[in-house]
């Protein structure tokens, strides 16, 4: 990976950093601290997307397990 000119750049928390690559963990809040703010807007997304599908799969699971389980078991 090719090094990136020196930067700086700040952290949600306030503190400030010089980096030199894409990605950097702040040391105070150990949040990522992004060299290019698409990067970041990438990573906010790509997040989204993440909690959306384990929220449609345990959604899914639920869904399964009152169908098959919980349904025949109050119809006896």
């Amino acid at each position: 990976m090719a090094k990136l000119p020196p930067k700086q750049v700040q952290c949600d928390c306030g503190q400030s950093y010089t980096i030199s690559q894409r990605r950097f963990w702040c040391k105070k809040c150990m949040s990522p601290v992004f060299y290019d703010p698409k990067d970041k807007r990438r990573h906010k997304m790509n997040s989204y997307y993440f909690w959306g599908a384990v929220l449609a799969a345990f959604t899914f699971v639920t869904y399964l397990f009152m169908e098959m389980i919980v349904t025949p078991i109050m119809n006896m």
